[in-house]
């Protein structure tokens, strides 16, 4: 694990990529432990104050996990409610997600009956609650709220027309998060939801996990449709490459966009009166404005690190 000491104090340094590396300082190692299936490392620093740290990789970190937590909670949401205005009594699924920041920002909408995390690793749960509880912030007491320490893969396989919306909240496609990344887990997703039911999930860094972002994207778009899937990009200090890439899709219904759907958002955002730091509809929908090297260049091309 990327903790180092040197001159100037106790510093981490991330373990995601061989040739580039995100660093601070830290003030305090609050946790650190090996799971049946990772290690775990809560740390507290100086700027980014707690952080989350799993095999050696960033996961979120007090400073800015609302910008992350809070676009694909409340994007889901919000397109759910845009194409099912009466809906009530919501299912939302969030694949991974252990540390509770994404079911703390879907618990914020009155019309969620039902929220199921479903994270391989309880570990994480238990150090998060022990040492980092601001970031579930009550998510796990909540009774809408429902924990499944399992292998989230084989949970979703067996879901039919069941979710209104479904947030992969997962690690970096490496290792054992690799299975959850891959076409076969978006079709199960797929059939999980419900008709008019949305998908959300990360898709890596644009410029350090180009590849893995076009392969992401490929699949959503192969199973969901491309007038049914819409990318979108995120800044944050701490995940490494600036721009943060992520992608929602829509079960049997076009993608809303545009201004109808930015007023309908928006007048849904204003009734809910939500508690959030960064979220917008405004942000929402500018986030889908790509750079033009994105959209015309393909997997595999020799274009596509080049953006000068």
């Amino acid at each position: 694990m990327a903790l180092i000491e040197t001159n100037d104090g106790l510093w981490f340094h991330e373990d995601l990529y061989p040739e580039i590396s995100c660093g601070f300082r830290v003030s305090a190692v609050l946790h650190r432990e090996r799971s049946a299936f990772q290690d775990i490392l809560i740390i507290d620093t100086p700027v980014l104050g707690k952080v989350l740290v799993l095999d050696g990789i960033v996961q979120c970190a007090q400073k800015d996990e609302a910008i992350y937590h809070e676009m694909l909670a409340h994007a889901g949401m919000f397109l759910r409610l845009t194409l099912a205005p009466a809906a009530t009594g919501l299912e939302v699924l969030v694949v991974g997600g252990g540390d509770g920041g994404m079911a703390r920002e879907c618990l914020k909408h009155a019309r969620v009956a039902r929220i199921t995390v479903v994270d391989i690793d309880p570990g994480v749960r238990a150090a998060m609650l022990a040492h980092f509880p601001e970031l579930p912030a009550g998510a796990y007491t909540d009774p809408r709220l429902t924990a499944v320490d399992a292998d989230a893969v084989g949970f979703v396989r067996e879901q039919r027309n069941r979710f209104d919306l479904i947030i992969a909240d997962t690690p970096d496609p490496v290792g054992a998060a690799l299975p959850l990344f891959g076409r076969e887990f978006v079709a199960d997703c797929h059939a999980a939801l419900k008709a008019g039911g949305v998908f959300v999930r990360h898709g890596g860094s644009l410029l350090l996990q180009t590849d893995e972002f076009f392969r992401t994207r490929a699949d959503v778009v192969a199973t969901f449709g491309p007038e049914r899937t819409r990318a979108g990009l995120l800044a944050t200090c701490t995940y490494l490459g600036g721009w943060f890439t992520w992608l929602s899709a829509v079960k049997n219904t076009p993608h809303p966009e545009g201004e109808p759907a930015l007023r309908d958002m928006r007048a849904r955002f204003e009734q809910a009166a939500l508690d959030v730091r960064w979220y917008s509809p405004e942000m929402q929908l500018a986030s889908q404005v790509l750079p033009e090297w994105l959209a015309d260049i393909e997997p595999n091309s020799s274009r596509r690190n080049d953006i000068s």
